[in-house]
Order: C-alpha cells, then sequence, then structure tokens
C-alpha cells in the first residue's frame, strides 16, 4: 500500500459517517495496552483517540508508512517495522490486539499465534478481513482492464484462501501468500490458536471478535 493509500485510509477512520469505516470497541478502563496489527500509519490509533493513560503499539511491515506515522501520531502511541508472524513483544502483554484488513496477507495461523502469545488469557481480539467477494470484484476489475497479471494473482489468492478455509494451510506465491476468510474457516483457525471468536459477515464488513481462553 503506498503512502497516499495510507493517508486515505487515515481520511476514513477519522470520518465516522463513512461506511468504510470500521472500528474495534476500546475500552479505556479494560485495554490498558492495546496492540494494532498492520498498523499502516496508525490510522486506526489516530482515530480512536485514545486517553494518554492508554500504552498503545502499532506494527506494519511497510517501514515507510511507520516512519511517516511517527511523525503524526500521539506520544502515548509506539509504531513499529514489525511482522504480524513474528511481534517484538514479551507473553501476555496486552488487553486488546486488533488487525484492520492486514490479516489476510499474513500467514493466518502463525500471525494468531502470536496475536495469541502476546494477549493476555482473557484479552479481547478483532479482527477485520477479506470475504471470498472482494477478490471475485477486484478478478472483474481486472479481467474488465486486461489487467493479466493481477487476473492470474487473484486466481492464486481464490485458491489459497480455499485451501486455508478447507484444510487449514497456506501457500506462497513469489513470496506472497494472500487468502480470503470465509465464517467457518476464520472461526476454525481462531479455535486452534486458542480464542473463543464470533465471526460476522455484514456487508460491506467481516467482523471479528472474541477472547484468548483462560487455561
Amino acid at each position: 500500500m503506498s503512502l497516499e493509500e495510507h493517508k486515505r485510509e487515515l481520511e476514513i477512520a477519522l470520518d465516522p459517517s463513512n461506511p468504510l469505516r470500521a472500528m474495534p470497541s476500546i475500552v479505556p478502563a479494560r485495554h490498558k495496552r492495546i496492540l494494532d496489527v498492520g498498523c499502516g500509519m496508525g490510522q486506526t490509533l489516530i482515530a480512536a483517540q485514545l486517553p494518554a493513560n492508554v500504552e498503545a503499539y502499532g506494527v506494519d511491515c511497510d517501514s515507510e508508512a511507520v516512519e511517516a506515522g511517527r511523525r503524526v501520531v500521539p506520544s502515548n502511541i509506539k509504531l513499529l517495522s514489525a511482522s504480524g508472524e513474528n511481534l517484538p513483544f514479551e507473553d501476555e502483554y496486552f488487553d486488546l490486539v486488533f488487525s484492520r484488513v492486514a490479516l489476510p496477507y499474513m500467514n493466518i495461523n502463525k500471525a494468531l499465534r502470536e496475536f495469541a502469545r502476546v494477549l493476555k488469557p482473557g484479552g479481547d481480539l478483532w479482527l477485520a478481513l477479506h470475504p471470498a467477494s472482494m477478490v471475485f470484484s477486484r478478478a472483474k476489475h481486472s479481467a474488465r482492464a486486461g489487467n493479466l497479471k493481477d487476473l492470474v494473482f487473484c486466481g492464486f489468492v481464490l485458491f489459497n484462501g480455499t485451501l486455508f478455509n478447507y484444510a487449514g494451510t497456506q501457500a506462497s506465491f513469489l513470496g506472497r501468500q494472500e487468502t480470503f476468510q470465509t465464517v467457518g474457516g476464520i472461526h476454525r483457525a481462531t479455535k486452534r490458536a486458542g480464542f473463543a471468536c464470533v465471526p460476522v459477515q455484514s456487508p460491506p464488513h467481516f467482523i471479528v471478535q472474541g477472547q484468548k481462553v483462560a487455561t
């Protein structure tokens, strides 16, 4: 994603009337330490208008976006360059972990295990995901535009999403492992990682909310 796209995402996050806006429910009394995985410029954390006593972190693989975000986020928000599959935090540190449309680009099983590792028992999880309809829409647009390269990649995403949702695994194509998600597939994946979650598709959003199971 380009910096301009991250800036547009920030505009969406700051506009409560925008139908594309999807935000986790943050309760400062319960969520003293929170983590945004795939934070971009930190747009979701900025839009949340967190009180100063909430300790917030965002991680993203896009170092350029992280650097841009560091110049605009409040002092209680720290942005780091890191992947969701290898989080640079100690075990059971956070009260809330969320990820807005970033998990579909990751190795989902590895990332979910990391989310569970850094969450306290009973801690909250919130995810915004990609339904198959989003990939079909992209494929139609690419076909109409004659973009054969992207059309082929959409075919890979559909194959990989099917593999993930029905076999619980993913393939990699030129270093990319993007998938779509289904209610059943992500329910099984979150359960394997140690979460009790409720996935809900309500177009245009596909949201998963739940907690880390206390053992």
